[in-house]
């Protein structure tokens, strides 16, 4: 009876831990896609996906975009999944627009998408 609490603590520890084993698993940067653009009037509204974050929590999501001559980045101040943001008003012509999110292994990129601006 004396070493009851005893098992009733290691029983208690044993039932809370997780039954999966996962320390075997390593963690890996973002998984991040391109969804949609939208022109509105001299400026785009970006959508992205971050699709997986295996073992680690999104930090930061945004876009790239710019041409030849101009390179810019815009954060996106949402927390989800599904993020947006809008580009500074732009000339007509084509540009890039490339979709990163950062973890706390490290950032990834998305596909590039070319956006016409009329």
């Amino acid at each position: 009876m004396k070493h009851l609490p005893l098992l009733l603590l290691l029983f208690g520890a044993m039932a809370a831990c997780h039954p999966e084993d996962r320390s075997g698993e390593q963690p890996l940067p973002p998984t991040v896609r391109m969804v949609d653009y939208q022109v509105v009037a001299d400026s785009c509204l970006l959508t992205g996906e971050v699709t997986a974050s295996p073992n680690s929590r999104v930090r930061e999501r945004g876009f790239h975009y710019g041409n030849d001559t101009l390179r810019l980045e815009v954060q996106s101040a949402d927390t989800v999944a599904l993020f947006q943001a809008h580009t500074q008003p732009l000339r007509p012509g084509r540009y890039f627009v490339v979709p990163y999110a950062t973890n706390g292994v490290g950032t990834a990129t998305g596909d590039t998408l070319w956006v016409v601006m009329p």
